[in-house]
């Protein structure tokens, strides 16, 4: 198994891709740390992960509390020690034109989408570099990439998620700390319900070359970028969309 021995905390990890990342990791060995505000969602995936003899803790976690973050990686390393993996996959889209976009839903998509990873690897990055080494893998979004119509604020915190990623990829590499973008594309979500719903779940109407994934379809890709060797891909987006945004 791939990721035998490594510790990994997943944001985002009650429901959707995190969900199937956190499965997918424990499947190739790694002990999983879930964590989402959800505590019922939290600890269903904790639950079912052991039932197939992985290793597993729930935390509910709130990525926009300071407080909460701390707690998520001091029960992760007084469990399992170290952290090897970090998955950033908490996020929200507020949806609507800009002029209908409430500050406040600007205010949220940028204290989940990108303080969220913010404090989750402010938290996370020293005990990294004292272990001489992991990965971050922050998931964004095509839009981050292109923005479109209707989803400002989503685009905009997605497009800070780029320049972050780049930003400590370049400060991290001496330590041997590779941070990367994993981009799933269309991928049928609770968050994404509202596109792909009245769609039926086939082709995405938006872009005619694109189809609507299943969340497990992305773990093949969470998986390589947390294996790849310390002289591997560092700053760079993996994006599993068929053609640009």
């Amino acid at each position: 198994m791939q990721l035998t021995g490594k510790v990994a905390i997943v944001t985002g990890g009650g429901r959707g891709i995190g969900r199937a990342i956190a499965r997918g990791y424990a499947a190739e060995g790694a002990k999983v740390a879930v964590a989402a505000r959800t505590q019922e969602q939290v600890e269903a995936v904790a639950e079912e992960i052991r039932r197939r003899g992985g290793e597993a803790i729930a935390v509910p976690t709130d990525v926009t509390q300071e407080e909460q973050v701390e707690a998520l990686v001091q029960r992760t390393v007084e469990t399992w020690g170290p952290v090897n993996i970090l998955v950033n996959d908490a996020g929200v889209n507020p949806r609507g034109p800009f002029l209908e976009t409430a500050p406040e839903e600007w205010r949220q998509a940028f204290e989940v989408n990108v303080m969220g990873i913010v404090l989750c690897c402010r938290a996370v990055l020293p005990l990294m570099m004292e272990n001489g080494g992991g990965h971050i893998i922050n998931i964004g979004s095509g839009m981050g990439l292109v923005g479109h119509a209707n989803q400002s604020a989503y685009c905009a915190s997605k497009a800070a998620v780029q320049a972050l990623t780049q930003a400590l990829a370049e400060e991290m590499w001496p330590y041997n700390i590779l941070v990367n973008v994993l981009i799933p594309g269309p991928v049928k979500t609770e968050l994404s319900r509202p596109v792909w719903e009245p769609s039926g779940g086939g082709q995405d109407a938006r872009f005619p070359s694109e189809r609507w994934k299943e969340p497990e379809e992305v773990v093949p890709a969470a998986i390589f970028l947390a294996t790849q060797p310390p002289t591997g891909m560092t700053g760079q987006t993996l994006n599993l969309m068929r053609r640009s945004p």
